[in-house]
């Protein structure tokens, strides 16, 4: 099982969390926890992250060629399409191209195709079925992807930072 990082788990990280400069531990962790296979992100999330001119970034290009950024396999492309269709179908057109125009989609698609209980990490919250814009949450529930938080993934990962 692996857990598969959103965007948003690093961009947290960075801004409120685990700055760099005040917690190295947890930047260090998370090149770690890739090395030994437990934590993965898409290459459709390093596309998002890599040009901010950020420090964030910075790390982002650093690990282009490491374990945690990976393609999508054809499997989580045909998982891709599936979900495209869901959200189409299933919400006003400008949220629905708005939650395809990022990388949420394909994570939730590569998490799927894993077939390994794979787990999508997000700060993104559960929406009642009402809300217009689509989350992370929602879609991996209709898809059957699990899915936590950064901290609960941490939790479940046995991270210490030290």
């Amino acid at each position: 099982m692996q857990y598969w990082l959103d965007s948003n788990v690093f961009i947290e990280a960075k801004r409120r969390y685990y700055r760099f400069k005040v917690v190295p531990a947890f930047w260090n962790w998370l090149d770690e926890a890739a090395e030994n296979g437990n934590i993965v992100s898409s290459t459709e999330v390093f596309e998002e992250l890599k040009g901010q001119g950020d420090d964030l970034s910075d790390w982002v290009a650093n690990r282009k060629e490491s374990a945690l950024f990976v393609p999508p396999s054809v499997d989580a492309q045909d998982i891709y399409a599936d979900i495209t269709e869901f959200v189409v179908r299933n919400y006003e057109a400008a949220f629905a191209t708005e939650f395809l125009d990022k990388a949420d989609p394909w994570l939730i698609a590569q998490a799927k195709a894993a077939e390994a209980d794979d787990v999508v990490v997000t700060q993104e919250v559960w929406a009642p079925p009402d809300a217009k814009k689509v989350k992370i949450p929602n879609i991996c529930d209709q898809f059957g992807v699990p899915y936590r938080n950064t901290f609960e993934a941490m939790e479940d990962l046995g991270a210490v930072l030290e």
